[in-house]
């Protein structure tokens, strides 16, 4: 676990007091849990009733799968015309349909057996594309850490109140953290996409994150 310090100002204040704000960082490497997976499906057809039954099918082949909603979410799709424009009036064509899950699983093997059981009850009226298959840290492994890095930050707070004290003769500790924005990550590699058939779930992409905890603190010293 990384651990940084940076002085932004220490002014000095009548009556042998003072006040110092000082910005905090910890950090921690996080080792994937997760392999995430994007599935997308998309049918075009002038029947609107033909796009839900086969979007419909899916989705209780997913729920079948899982029951929980524990590896996966979304399920809701998009429905909308399609025209043709000759002599700039619109022709109607038909109905776009588009139907998204994203998923995050223990292992490789719950992707192939969800990813197999759909294929056996979907339309050949429906397209079906996906993003490459990549082992990452899960949301709540990171939510988890990012408490567990806040409390950390807060002990380092508290030395460095301690070590403010020894350093100026003075009384010092901690007057208010504020903490920055939301704990920040590595950036992961973008997903891309493909047709299923171009997929390997062999050798999933592998993305390590940093989790990065900042906060504004500021100190009061006065007399002992």
């Amino acid at each position: 676990m990384k651990k940084y310090f940076s002085l932004l100002f220490i002014p000095m204040l009548i009556g042998a007091q003072m006040s110092i704000t000082t910005t905090e960082q910890v950090s921690q490497m996080l080792t994937p849990d997760v392999l995430q997976a994007s599935l997308g499906f998309d049918e075009q057809s002038k029947n609107i009733n033909s796009i839900k039954t086969d979007f419909n099918a899916i989705i209780d082949e997913v729920k079948k799968f899982d029951p929980a909603a524990e590896y996966c979410n979304g399920g809701g799709y998009n429905l909308s015309p399609v025209y043709n424009y000759k002599n700039q009036k619109p022709e109607f064509v038909g109905y776009s349909g588009h139907l998204q899950f994203n998923c995050e699983f223990n292992m490789v093997e719950q992707f192939n057996t969800l990813n197999e059981n759909i294929k056996k009850i979907i339309s050949n009226r429906v397209r079906t594309t996906q993003g490459a298959l990549l082992w990452s840290v899960g949301s709540k492994t990171e939510a988890s850490v990012e408490q567990e890095l806040q409390l950390v930050l807060l002990k380092k707070a508290k030395v460095q109140a301690d070590n403010f004290s020894k350093e100026t003769l003075l009384e010092c500790e901690v007057s208010t953290v504020k903490f920055n924005d939301a704990a920040q990550a590595k950036p992961i590699p973008k997903k891309m996409k493909a047709t299923v058939k171009e997929i390997s779930t062999q050798n999933p992409i592998q993305s390590n994150k940093e989790s990065v905890i900042s906060a504004t603190v500021a100190y009061k010293c006065s007399k002992k």
